[in-house]
């Protein structure tokens, strides 16, 4: 049966014009039209007013961490809890995205197989969360950042047998540790972990399987080298040095020039109440992220929810961020939503309101054309043509203890000054 959902304006994408009193048109899981409502609404269509909302396509984190507990204040990405315990964990903490509006989620490691098998039981209607996209352990070098999800590899030969471990056990992209992170002690954040010829290596297995590359990477050498083997896609790109953080425009242009997107994973340890992203100082966190910005780099949505105090359904954490950083409204919601889906390889089935496509559609209180604050409404999710049943998301409470311990753990541990 056709259900109509009628709203006050309705946004087909990040760049489409609104449309006055319109109407999505939804049959099955799949979008049969787009427009305005006296245009696409049928006799004998069932009808769902919203009311003086905005329907936008359904949103996309680029890079979540299903298997952990954000109220746990992680600081390691040492896996902790059964396979059955983690698979319980990520069906609960995909609702919560749901919550926030996302029907779309990279899961960018969990150890062993744990994330393809949630990822088909949602795909099945078994459980409920949005389409998700999954890499199972990243690939990172011995004793490396995050090497406890069971990604160790060393050298080219190596490097390309895990990329095609990967794919066997179905996996959807390729993720990669340039670098150190903060979240595994001792693995030095700002510096470079694999050659550009086991980067390469990575990057060419994966696509010859088909498979998008995206790599973690925080220093600036290992920002170089990823772009130089070609990787798809940066997740964090952070410009971290031993002591801070400094953005590199030489580095930058070769991003553009390559056609290579940015996840900053901007999220809510980068905002003004209580920051705590270990880093840099904020001014120069969201400095960096702005000079990207105006140095053309194609900056998509994510958040790194999962590791402590950054919990799912606070998506909107990062697009505020973003907008701090000096992007526009109609660049945030591109970069949630259309341009999201372009660099994760789905925007043939979502990312926008156009017929054929799969019924993601949410509702916010607001204009998010004009005020990006309305991205943090949400007050209807439908992803795949299966309506959530929407639950508050929190305030963020009182937290300053807790992200000031995270954030002094994560530099010790780092081996960074307080």
């Amino acid at each position: 049966m056709l259900v109509a959902i009628r709203a006050g304006r309705v946004v087909p994408d990040g760049a489409a014009d609104p449309i006055d009193d319109g109407a999505v048109v939804v049959d099955g899981g799949t979008i049969a039209a787009v427009g305005p409502w006296r245009d696409v609404v049928a006799d004998g269509t069932e009808v769902l007013d919203l009311g003086d909302v905005t329907l936008i396509p359904g949103m996309i984190d680029c890079h979540v961490h299903l298997t952990m507990d954000p109220a746990a204040g992680h600081t390691s990405a040492a896996p902790t809890l059964t396979d059955e315990d983690a698979a319980r964990l990520m069906a609960v903490n995909a609702g919560k995205l749901l919550d926030a509006g996302v029907t779309t989620a990279c899961d960018l490691g969990a150890p062993g197989t744990v994330a393809t098998t949630v990822r088909d039981r949602i795909a099945q209607g078994e459980v409920e969360g949005p389409r998700l996209l999954v890499a199972n352990a990243p690939i990172t070098v011995p004793g490396g950042h995050a090497h406890a999800m069971g990604g160790e590899a060393s050298g080219v030969d190596e490097v390309r047998a895990m990329v095609r471990r990967r794919a066997a056990e179905g996996a959807d992209l390729i993720k990669i540790m340039t670098t150190g992170g903060f979240m595994t002690a001792g693995s030095r954040p700002w510096e470079a972990r694999y050659s550009v010829e086991e980067l390469t290596a990575a990057v060419e297995t994966a696509h010859e399987l088909g498979l998008r590359v995206t790599t973690h990477a925080l220093g600036g050498d290992g920002i170089e080298r990823a772009v130089a083997a070609g990787v798809d896609t940066i997740e964090h790109c952070g410009w971290v040095t031993r002591d801070g953080a400094r953005f590199d425009e030489r580095i930058a242009r070769a991003i553009v020039d390559r056609g290579i997107s940015v996840s900053p994973t901007m999220n809510s340890a980068c905002l003004p109440q209580d920051y705590f992203c270990p880093w840099d100082e904020r001014e120069h966190v969201v400095g960096n992220l702005a000079a990207m910005h105006r140095a053309g780099i194609r900056i998509v949505a994510g958040t790194d929810a999962g590791i402590g105090l950054v919990h799912f359904e606070r998506y909107a954490d990062g697009l505020a961020v973003l907008a701090d950083a000096g992007m526009s409204p109609r660049e945030i919601l591109a970069a949630a939503t259309n341009v999201a889906a372009e660099v994760c390889r789905v925007a043939d089935r979502t990312g926008r309101l156009r017929p054929g496509l799969s019924a993601d559609v949410v509702a916010v209180d607001g204009d998010p054309a004009t005020d990006h604050s309305a991205l943090a409404r949400p007050v209807f999710t439908m992803a795949r043509g299966r309506r959530h049943a929407m639950r508050p998301i929190p305030d963020l409470g009182d937290r300053a203890a807790q992200a000031r311990r995270i954030q002094q753990a994560l530099r010790a541990g780092a081996g960074r000054r307080s």
